[in-house]
C-alpha cells in the first residue's frame, strides 16, 4: 500500500500577487493589471491571427517619470518604442505560477487620476498599451 501524499485539491490562484516586467524599463511594477481581450477573427482569418484589445497598466504615481515618458516617445514619433510586457501571477511564496508575455507593445493613452483636497488616496497613473501579441507561459519556462 502506497503512502505517498496525494496533492490537495486544485484551487484558483489569487489575483492579488504579481509582477510586472517592461523591457527597458527599470520601474516596472504596478498595482492594477487589465489583461486584453483576445479574440479569433471569424472570417478570412490565417492561423495563429487573432486581434487584442488594450492592456491597461495602474501603479501610484512615484517622482519616476518613465511611463509618461514612453507615452510621450511615441506621442512624438510614429515609430516609438515597442517593448515587451511580461505579467507574471504569485503565489503565497512569491515563486511564478503562471505568466503572460506580451509582444510588439506601444502605449496610445496615459492618464492620471483626479486631485481631490478633500481626499487622502493616492495618484494613480494608467497607461493604455496597444498589444501585438499574447503569449502565455508556464511557470517552468519563465527564466
Amino acid at each position: 500500500m502506497s503512502t505517498a501524499r496525494q496533492p490537495g485539491p486544485r484551487l484558483p490562484f489569487g489575483n492579488m500577487r504579481f509582477r510586472l516586467e517592461i523591457d527597458t524599463l527599470a520601474e516596472g511594477g504596478a498595482t492594477e493589471v487589465g489583461f486584453p481581450e483576445a479574440r479569433l477573427q471569424p472570417q478570412g482569418r490565417k492561423a495563429g491571427d487573432a486581434q487584442y484589445g488594450p492592456l491597461i497598466i495602474k501603479r501610484g504615481l512615484t517622482s519616476s517619470r518613465d511611463w509618461h515618458g514612453w507615452w510621450d516617445a511615441a506621442r512624438r514619433d510614429k515609430r516609438a518604442a515597442r517593448r515587451n510586457v511580461r505579467v507574471m501571477l504569485l503565489d503565497d511564496s512569491g515563486a511564478t505560477v503562471a505568466a503572460w508575455l506580451f509582444g510588439d507593445v506601444v502605449p496610445v493613452s496615459y492618464q492620471l487620476s483626479p486631485l481631490n483636497a478633500l481626499g487622502n488616496e493616492a495618484v494613480i497613473e494608467t497607461l493604455e498599451l496597444s498589444v501585438g501579441s499574447m503569449e502565455a507561459e508556464a511557470a517552468a519556462e519563465r527564466h
